[in-house]
């Protein structure tokens, strides 16, 4: 059975029967669904002959009954025993030929996996050219960047543990410690007026951490919102927020050029502050989880709900997140077409927190929780967030950013 056998429509065809019979109309539905993965909004629910697929769906249907591929049973067609082997190497041919750069632009896992390295590199870089130059802002940059290292390896140690709450505690007195330390540097050289040196390789490696900070943010946020990983679009504001930081570094340098040092404390001073302010704020809701923790028992499960409290929030966040740019149910349910890939669909080649979780099915329920809970309210037919909802969208991005999943 060759490969060149199957053309057009085809390999799609019999890998979309792979689990059973379905109609016509249930197969357009799944190239339809296909393409809104793929970021193509299109519709072919119509009967329009004037679509292209159309015809060439019954073209390729008619073709592979010809051949012994597909039978048809009143409007439903399934596969043969020929055509089911078929199915499966083409099945396997598409999985096996997946590309590389492919997996890259849309795979969160390897993108959460560059993200480290990329963090990695950025917190060398910023702390051998701060304490090469004698910059507090730069140190102060870098250590910012050594927590975002630090907090994706110790929280995930305890998930994998069972220990996230500990793990989490531990990485907000961190941020703590080291914030206390950076402010304790920033006044210390304040009152010394320490001198800073701006050789042209200190300005290059602002520059080049400016540079790397804004592609990340920009793969970040692209890979997040196509792959529906609440971490990654809440790391690219972070990533973001890191080339502010580097043009306030820029500045202080300039300024140390001419001789005036103390505006690089300052602005080291300034991002203690950010650090410091972002650990109050996590120790916070880190409080407010651990109660909530303990009325609901050690496993966190809905039992009314019947399915992991964890997935029920994600998908939750989502929707906050999804209403933000979308405005009405139909929509949002087009949003997650786009952005998650069905187990069903043919050419899904990685697996997204929509495995197990039939959102169509509960996002009613969800929209509801989120009314009863005054984070979106309905103005006319469309959907708004409340200022309490986009209160709590920012609070779980900023936990998700560092590997927070309560």
């Amino acid at each position: 059975m060759t490969p060149t056998r199957l053309r057009g429509h085809q390999p799609f065809i019999l890998m979309a029967l792979r689990n059973g019979a379905d109609t016509e109309q249930g197969l357009r539905k799944k190239y339809e669904r296909l393409l809104h993965y793929m970021g193509l909004p299109v519709s072919f629910a119509g009967e329009d002959r004037g679509w292209r697929f159309h015809r060439e769906l019954d073209e390729n249907l008619g073709a592979l009954v010809r051949k012994g591929f597909v039978s048809k049973e009143g409007d439903a067609y399934s596969l043969t025993a020929e055509g089911q082997e078929l199915a499966e190497s083409a099945y396997r041919r598409a999985r096996e030929s997946e590309d590389g750069w492919t997996a890259l632009m849309h795979s969160p896992s390897v993108a959460s996996r560059l993200s480290v390295i990329s963090y990695v590199f950025l917190a060398l870089l910023k702390l051998a050219a701060g304490f090469t130059f004698r910059s507090a802002a730069l140190v102060a940059d870098g250590l910012d960047s050594l927590i975002d290292v630090l907090s994706a390896s110790i929280v995930l140690l305890g998930v994998r543990f069972g220990k996230e709450l500990m793990s989490a505690a531990f990485v907000v007195a961190v941020m703590g410690l080291l914030s206390s330390l950076i402010i304790y540097e920033g006044i210390t050289r304040l009152m010394l007026s320490a001198v800073v040196a701006t050789p042209p390789a200190a300005f290059g490696a602002v520059i080049v951490s400016a540079g790397v900070s804004y592609a990340l943010s920009v793969y970040q946020r692209v890979v997040g919102k196509r792959g529906g990983s609440l971490a990654l679009i809440s790391q690219s504001v972070d990533s973001r927020s890191h080339v502010f930081q580097a043009a306030a570094v820029l500045i202080g340098l300039v300024f140390a050029r001419f001789g005036i040092y103390a505006v690089d404390a300052i602005v080291a001073l300034l991002i203690a502050l950010l650090i410091l302010r972002a650990a109050v704020e996590l120790a916070i809701e880190l409080s407010h989880v651990a109660r909530s923790t303990d009325i609901k028992g050690d496993t966190g499960a809905d039992d009314e709900r019947g399915f992991d409290w964890h997935r029920w929030n994600f998908f939750k966040i989502w929707t906050l997140l999804t209403i933000k740019e979308v405005s009405n149910r139909r929509d949002v349910v087009l949003r997650y077409d786009q952005t998650f890939t069905p187990d069903d669909l043919p050419h899904a080649t990685h697996r997204s927190p929509a495995a197990g979780f039939d959102y169509r099915k509960h996002v009613d329920g969800i929209l509801e929780e989120l009314f009863e809970e005054g984070l979106i309210t309905l103005i006319g037919a469309q959907l708004y967030l409340t200022d309490v909802g986009k209160g709590k969208l920012n609070a779980s991005l900023r936990r998700r950013r560092l590997g927070f999943f309560f």
